[in-house]
Order: structure tokens, then C-alpha cells, then sequence
């Protein structure tokens, strides 16, 4: 099939051959195939293209296609895509098909507020990484509903501020609603757990917290902001830090000696790289939980998910 390479534009006359397989877009009696397409169909000798009255082969294609630095990733991706069997199409940056792909370099800078973005205005996703060798990951790109059926403490208790805690005698507040950690009758809860409960008006402790909280914390008023957050959507939330992540979070808590696997990896961040949002979510899937990056909008706590799906 013979393809005419001119102004840039793609054009062939075999209308129901690549229509019928979901190539290109009908323009008069002849469809044009965007330059993804067409290397894809060159470099499976499907096509034949002609420019300037002589066949040019698949490497000037790419010599000319290249020149836009998205192309390579969705060239790829869309080529994995179709060799799966998946009919798709592209647009713009987007590959649509069963499902919406959005193709990345490894390489590439990315936000995870960029990410949020396309999935507040697109919906649900598959973020397609291409990596320095040409394989590709897949992930899921979603907005976990983040609510929980926790019970709030209901009662008041006491404590004593030492060090960098505060520790308690009070053993229900770990055993019936998991807070802080506790050995020999003795409960031991962090700066950011015992000041949310100072604040509730659950704790008497002999010192104000907020402003030890600021001189022990590392980036205390965000960390807290979200701890916070998470709190008040029904969520039991403790320190993620074994997992590489600010907080690891429970749907609910009904007894702490049979302790299910916490749901969610959570991580406040922001701008960071795909290598880095890659060992996330592969420590997060290692160990059965879902990674969660939250970062604020507008004084808003928001939250995105990423899942390391198969396609």
C-alpha cells in the first residue's frame, strides 16, 4: 500500500483496508495517518511511503518524526500496544483504546500535581513508562476514595512529655484504637499522634505540643497538615517509615492482635522523578499495599495512586 508523504501529512487512498483496523482519520476519500501510525505500518512492511516522488525507508521517517521529543515514547508504547492485539488510536500526547495511555520517557520531569491534572480533566489512566532499553511499564493511575470507618477516641487520658514523645499508662488508646505503640503496659505515641489528641481535647499532657512539635518534626506543619487530614476522613494513620513513606494507613482498626495489612502507602511530595515514583510503588506492591502520593492544592490535601498493572 503506497503512502504520500507531503507537508508533513501521511496520506493514503486505501480507505477500507486501515479503517476497517483502526488506522488513521477519514479526510475526503483518503485517510491520513498520523506519523506514529505510519512507522508503525512501515516498520512492518504494511505500507510503502513516497516522498518528493521517491520511497523513503523507515529510518528517515524517524529521522524526520524525532524531531518531536514525545514521538519515541509514543511510538513504542503504541507498538506494544498494537502488537498485544489492542486497537488504538492516537491523539495528541494520548493513546486511546480500551483504555487512555499516556506514554512517557523514564527520562522525563514529571509532577505528581501534573499527574493529578490529567486525571482530574481525562479521568482514570494508564501512565506507560518507557525506559532506557525500550521496556515498558504500565501503571494505573487513579484517585483512592481515602475514607476509613475508624472509631474516635471518646475518652480522656494523660501523659507525660519525654524527649521527642509522649508516653502513657493509658494502654485502650493502642489497644482499641492503635495509637502509638505499646510494650509492658506502657504506650509510647509520637509528636504528631499525641498532639493531634492534645488538640481533640483527648490528652493532658504537661507541655504544649505544637511548639515542641515544630523544633522535632521534619516539615512539621505539612507532615501534620496531613496526618491531620487523613485523621478526619476515618482513617488510622501510623508511621510508614519501615516502608520509605511518610505514613502507612488502615481502613479500620478492631483489634490490634489481629492486625490486618495496612491499605495504602502514603507520601507527601510533589515534583520527583518516574525512577523514584517507580521504587515506590514496587516497595508498595511488594508488600500488598497500594502507593499513594498526597500533595496540597489550593490548601487542599489531594491524593493519587499509582498501581503497577499488567495490559
Amino acid at each position: 500500500m503506497e503512502v504520500l508523504l507531503k507537508d508533513g501529512k501521511f496520506l493514503a487512498e486505501d480507505y477500507r483496508t486501515l479503517r476497517r483496523r483502526k488506522f488513521g482519520k477519514a479526510v475526503g476519500d483518503k485517510i491520513e495517518l498520523h506519523p506514529v501510525e505510519a512507522a508503525y505500518l512501515l516498520l512492518k512492511d504494511m505500507i510503502e511511503v513516497r516522498k518528493d516522488g521517491r520511497q523513503i525507508d523507515f529510518f528517515e521517517l524517524m529521522d524526520e518524526a524525532c524531531r518531536d521529543r514525545n514521538f519515541i515514547p509514543l511510538f513504542l508504547v503504541y507498538s506494544d500496544l498494537r502488537d498485544r492485539g489492542k486497537r488504538v488510536i492516537v491523539e495528541d500526547k494520548f493513546l486511546y483504546g480500551d483504555r487512555l495511555y499516556f506514554p512517557v520517557s523514564e527520562r522525563q520531569k514529571m509532577s505528581v500535581s501534573e499527574l493529578y491534572s490529567i486525571l482530574a480533566d481525562k479521568g482514570e489512566y494508564i501512565l506507560s513508562v518507557v525506559d532506557e532499553e525500550s521496556e515498558i511499564t504500565y501503571y494505573r493511575v487513579f484517585e483512592p476514595s481515602m475514607r476509613g470507618k475508624a472509631e474516635v477516641s471518646d475518652r480522656r487520658i494523660s501523659g507525660f512529655f519525654a524527649g521527642d514523645r509522649v508516653l502513657s499508662r493509658e494502654v485502650e488508646i493502642f489497644k482499641k484504637f492503635f495509637y502509638g505503640s505499646e510494650r509492658d503496659g506502657l504506650v509510647a505515641l509520637s509528636v504528631l499522634e499525641a498532639l493531634y489528641l492534645q488538640e481533640k481535647g483527648y490528652l493532658e499532657v504537661n507541655k504544649e505540643l505544637r511548639d515542641i512539635a515544630r523544633t522535632i518534626e521534619r516539615n512539621f506543619e505539612d507532615r501534620y497538615g496531613l496526618y491531620r487530614d487523613l485523621k478526619e476522613r476515618g482513617l488510622v494513620v501510623k508511621t510508614g517509615f519501615k516502608f520509605g513513606s511518610d505514613f502507612r494507613v488502615y481502613d479500620e482498626i478492631t483489634d490490634v492482635s489481629q492486625l490486618p495489612h495496612s491499605k495504602y502507602l502514603v507520601s507527601m511530595v510533589d515534583r520527583t522523578t518516574l525512577p523514584e515514583i517507580s521504587r515506590a510503588v514496587r516497595l508498595a506492591n511488594s508488600v500488598r499495599k497500594k502507593m499513594v502520593f498526597a500533595f496540597r492544592k489550593q490548601k487542599e490535601w489531594k491524593y493519587l495512586a499509582l498501581d503497577r498493572v499488567k495490559v
